[in-house]
This record gives C-alpha cells, structure tokens and sequence, in this order.
C-alpha cells in the first residue's frame, strides 16, 4: 500500500485510525454505463487489507466480478473531519473460509439487534468476503483548522 506524500498521517497512524473506526467504509466503482455507483459497507482493517462481506447477489458484487477497481472512503461524520480515501483492487472470496460476515456483525452490531445479527448469519453461505487491497491511500485531518469553531 502506498501512502500519498500529500497524506496528513504516517502509514502506521492510518492504521490505527482504520482499527478505531466503526463508521461504514464507502466504496465508488464504474457501472456497466460507466457512471460510478457508490455503496456502504461495514468493514474490518487486517493486515493491510480491508474486507467486507456482501450477498453473492449483490448488485455490489455483480459490478465487482465485471471491474474489480474502487475508489474508497472511511471518514468521520462528526466535528472535526478526518478520514482515509483511496484507491483499490477487490478480489472476491468464498466467506466461509475467512469469516468476514462474522467479525464485520460483532464489529458494528457489538451484540445489540441479536435479530439482525441471526438473519444476516442465516445467508452465510451465500456470503462473498471482499478483500480489498488499497493500491494508494491518504489522509486527511481538518482537527487543526476547526480548533475552536464549534
């Protein structure tokens, strides 16, 4: 992964911010018309990567197995603005063998809608694990500019 010389954070403090964050990363790839589709998704930052889960029938997943470049985003939604965005390759994988859907469940839901949690495992086996593996990335942090103008 390489991190853009313009980027407001070192590699290792993007790192910490994609282990922290529990908002939902947004990815941006080309339809078949050539107009970007933007979707949600939870995620979980592992050895580099970010991974995420879908429906094997998707719309998300059907562009994808087409064109597997995105654009990505995780940011903040809160006073004072910070996030990664990049670019980056998808390989799609069968869940089963690397539990994405799970640890993306236990990430976001942490035990509170134990009937969302029940209906997304039921679908487990129909699941893709996304590995998306960021060929660029950079940072942005406006906490210095907003100091105080709340």
């Amino acid at each position: 992964m390489k991190v853009l010389p313009s980027s407001a954070w070192s590699k290792a403090d993007i790192g910490r911010f994609l282990d922290q964050a529990i908002t939902p990363m947004r990815i941006s790839c080309c339809d078949n018309d050539g107009f970007p589709i933007i979707c949600s998704m939870w995620f979980v930052h592992k050895d580099g990567a970010l991974w995420a889960a879908s429906h094997r029938n998707s719309y998300i997943v059907k562009v994808l197995k087409k064109s597997p470049k995105i654009g990505f985003e995780i940011a903040t939604n809160e006073y004072p603005y910070h996030g990664v965005r990049g670019k980056a390759t998808v390989t799609l994988l069968n869940d089963s063998v690397e539990n994405v859907l799970e640890t993306v469940i236990d990430r976001y839901l942490q035990g509170s809608n134990r009937s969302l949690s029940n209906w997304l495992l039921s679908r487990k086996n129909d699941e893709y694990a996304l590995k998306i593996s960021p060929q660029s990335i950079t940072s942005w942090d406006f906490s210095n500019r907003m100091e105080g103008r709340k």
